[in-house]
């Protein structure tokens, strides 16, 4: 096996550096979810990273018991908004936590055009 130049080694490791600064974000990213109950706090819905609802409770009796269907429409549907919200807040936190490794401009390495 041949030693590899110096600036060979050293864009390798800039590279695997980089890949486990994106996959610890996509790993926190998974890792959010966001449950804030409605106004009435009879349905939490939960919500990831990426804005997707995931599972949702209904306190047993609130559709019997609620005045009316757009009622419980209108009370479903704010605490999705609020939960959405809020997993939107905690992936912006996340991106803007990362610490991206420095990678200097090196003009011996050739970039290629896409």
């Amino acid at each position: 096996m041949t030693d590899r130049h110096p600036v060979t080694v050293f864009v390798l490791e800039q590279s695997r550096a980089l890949i486990r600064a994106a996959d610890e974000m996509l790993d926190r990213v998974d890792r959010i979810r966001a449950r804030l109950p409605s106004p009435s706090g009879r349905v939490i819905p939960e919500v990831d990273g990426l804005g997707r609802l995931t599972d949702m409770y209904i306190a047993p009796g609130t559709i019997a018991t609620s005045p009316s269907a757009r009622d419980l429409a209108d009370d479903i549907m704010a605490a999705i908004r609020d939960s959405t919200a809020d997993a939107a807040k905690q992936h912006s936190a996340v991106l803007q936590s990362t610490t991206w490794p420095d990678i200097p401009d090196m003009p011996e390495v050739r970039r290629r055009r896409l």
